[in-house]
């Protein structure tokens, strides 16, 4: 299948959660993550504002303000060009509906942008930073299909030093191979409830 019909599939198995297998399913990727060095390590934690039936991000928000890490929510900056950045929140509450019913925090003149001049400046360097990603399906080897705009790819081509951890139901793990093109970027890492893999590098 190509990838327009087995994001279709994948995203029909994770829409067929019900809300309490979604709640308890992300509440053990959730302790997964915090068993990584990657996210206990990290000083800078970019990580989307969960939707619909997406694994759920909000506990993850929470536990990294609560320990001192910079957070920070993707923003849509450009749609046609498939552009976003991640702006630094200081709690949920600063995130607002936009682009396509997604929360996403507000961009204002002096919002503090991810990956931008001085951003390391006083928070460790690049591989402090991790981000945590959403996607509509993944292989074992940790191949991605996103939700068709390229926005990660496009945002992790700009910023290869960050560290990436992907967040996914069983459900949408594919054991064959997904087809790929040079430009998709996979992450270092995959959680699911079940399993915790790291790619090959």
């Amino acid at each position: 299948m190509d990838k327009k019909h087995i994001r279709k599939a994948s995203l029909a198995k994770r829409d067929a959660l019900t809300r309490e297998q979604i709640e308890e399913k992300s509440r053990q990727i959730f302790e997964k993550l915090m068993e990584l060095n990657e996210y206990r390590d990290a000083e800078n934690i970019l990580v989307y504002a969960s939707m619909r039936s997406e694994v759920l991000t909000d506990d993850i928000i929470l536990d990294a303000l609560a320990n001192g890490k910079k957070v920070f929510c993707p923003k849509v900056t450009d749609k046609p060009n498939g552009i976003m950045e991640f702006v630094r929140i200081m709690s949920l509450e600063e995130l607002k509906e936009g682009y396509f019913g997604i929360s996403e925090p507000e961009l204002t003149d002096d919002s503090e942008i991810a990956g931008r001049a001085g951003f390391e400046e006083g928070t460790g360097c690049s591989d402090k930073t991790l981000v945590i990603m959403p996607g509509a399906a993944f292989d074992r080897q940790c191949n991605r299909i996103g939700y068709g705009g390229g926005f990660y790819d496009r945002y992790l081509k700009r910023h290869p030093e960050f560290q990436t951890v992907a967040l996914s139901f069983e459900c949408q793990i594919l054991d064959e191979l997904i087809p790929v093109d040079e430009f998709d970027v996979k992450p270092t890492a995959l959680l699911t409830e079940e399993t915790a893999t790291l790619r090959e590098i």
